[in-house]
């Protein structure tokens, strides 16, 4: 009987279960952007630069292009922790009228 070299076989539930888990990222991430589109609309110059709706700082191409955002990183942030403590405090998850 030969030796033959071990190679490991993809288990095909691992594979279903990373393509799953592939398709549920993408599905949500484009849930994400159609709901932000539908709800506000950017703030964008004639050169195609886009501004944060709340603090008017201009957002990087590359996060424009990878989430559609219409706010930067410091003020999405800052929301998304006020909704999560809205949610925690048995609110409804808005944000006060301050960021509104």
């Amino acid at each position: 009987m030969k030796d033959f070299e071990h190679v490991p076989c993809p288990d095909p539930v691992d594979e279903a279960a990373q393509h799953m888990e592939a398709a549920i990222t993408i599905a949500l991430r484009e849930r994400a952007i159609q709901n932000q589109l539908q709800q506000e609309e950017p703030e964008e110059d004639d050169a195609g630069n886009r501004y944060c709706l709340d603090c008017g700082e201009t957002i990087p191409p590359a996060r424009v292009e990878a989430v559609a955002a219409v706010r930067c990183v410091h003020c999405a942030s800052r929301r998304e922790k006020q909704g999560r403590i809205g949610r925690q405090k048995g609110g409804a998850g808005r944000s006060s009228d301050e960021d509104m």
